[in-house]
């Protein structure tokens, strides 16, 4: 098989490599002889890393705590954001409770948000956001539809762009097909939703 340059460059000895759809990795491996065969038989004794442009990277052993995972969805939550300053712009609540306000109606939008952890946000309840904001949630998603100039229920794809945490390590979720093109569509970049 034919490997590019670098991976021939930076490949450890004692190590073969295998390519895993475009990803290069080192395994280590010896040869050992065993009767009546004519020539040794190669053993892979385990992952040694990686290969890239930019050298050979070891393998790190992680220990991730899957006794608890915590999921949340981040993709409309961010998209929404983007909108927060206008939105708090038209009402006449102090800054803070305005921000909260709109933040609370994309947890109601998106139950799974990652606001709903948000240090020093409150998430304020249906009946909260309508007896202390005096609000009709119907005419707050009517105007956030119309501030992002796009209806709600076409972004619902990006509800399930997430983030996956399992004791201190943090996962994204892949993108779908239907997701990219969605983003293509209303011009954003993946790292703007993340």
């Amino acid at each position: 098989m034919k490997y590019p340059d670098y991976v021939k460059k930076f490949r450890p000895k004692g190590t073969i490599i295998k390519r895993v759809n475009d990803t290069y990795y080192a395994y280590y491996a010896t040869s050992k002889r065993i009767p009546n065969k004519k020539y040794p038989v190669q053993v892979i004794r385990g992952l040694a890393g990686r290969i890239d442009e930019s050298g050979f990277h070891k393998l790190s052993k992680a220990f991730v705590d899957t006794g608890h995972v915590v999921v949340r969805e981040c993709g409309f939550t961010n998209f929404l954001l983007k909108f927060e300053d206008e939105y708090v712009s038209r009402r006449k609540e102090p800054m803070k409770e305005r921000r909260n306000l709109y933040r609370s109606m994309i947890v109601y939008l998106s139950n799974n948000s990652y606001l709903n952890d948000e240090p020093g946000t409150t998430i304020y309840s249906v009946p909260e956001m309508v007896e202390k904001f005096r609000v009709g949630i119907p005419n707050q998603v009517t105007a956030i539809s119309k501030i992002c100039e796009y209806d709600l229920k076409e972004l619902e794809p990006l509800k399930y762009t997430c983030s996956v945490t399992m004791g201190k390590r943090r996962f994204e979720s892949e993108l779908t097909k239907s997701q990219r093109e969605l983003l293509e569509r209303i011009g954003l970049k993946e790292d703007e939703i993340r």
